[in-house]
């Protein structure tokens, strides 16, 4: 385990959020210890809904805590709304709060997996027939109970380096995915 460059919040849905999620940011930019967790208690209501509720606050903290190496890392499903549609309802959530928008020197990274969290574990775990449209849950529950799917065995497949063909692939067919790459380099600056 990398030396914790961080610590900070995960605001995300529910418990395959925190099982990918959690082992990704640990692996490399946060100690174990480092990263809180805040989810949807006992699956009680939407993921999303919990998430854009408690989004502003959080936002707020994590600004309170510039200079600190405070991270706040948000992750939400972008079901139906995809990538630009939780963005935007993100934003409105800060506007609506009275405070800016997200910009890209601050401690926020954002997730949107689309269309959830098991569609990014399928593609990650080697089945590039997955898209964005169709939800996966079930089928990557499957893939799990036959070994041939897991958060930790997605998480490994995200470190590993990509040809140029293997990213354009992924860009073309998971551009959410492709987003989230992009996104955890704001972490590496």
């Amino acid at each position: 385990m990398a030396v914790p460059k961080f610590r900070g919040v995960l605001l995300c849905e529910d418990l395959e959020h925190e099982r990918f999620f959690r082992r990704l940011l640990e692996t490399r930019w946060f100690g174990r210890g480092k990263l809180r967790v805040l989810r949807i208690p006992n699956r009680q209501g939407a993921g999303d809904a919990f998430v854009l509720e408690r989004y502003a606050a959080e936002v707020q903290h994590a600004r309170s805590k510039r200079g600190e190496r405070y991270v706040l890392v948000v992750a939400i499903d972008g079901d139906r709304e995809k990538v630009r549609g939780r963005l935007e309802q993100l934003d409105r959530k800060l506007e609506q709060a009275g405070l800016s928008r997200r910009v890209q020197d601050e401690p926020v990274i954002v997730f949107v997996p689309t269309r959830n969290i098991e569609t990014w574990e399928l593609w990650l775990c080697g089945d590039h027939e997955v898209d964005e449209e169709a939800d996966l849950k079930l089928d990557f529950r499957d893939a799990e109970r036959r070994g041939e799917a897991s958060a930790k065995q997605a998480v490994t497949a995200w470190f590993r380096s990509l040809s140029e063909a293997e990213r354009q692939r992924e860009e073309a067919n998971l551009p959410s995915l492709a987003a989230g790459r992009r996104e955890i380099r704001r972490l590496d600056r």
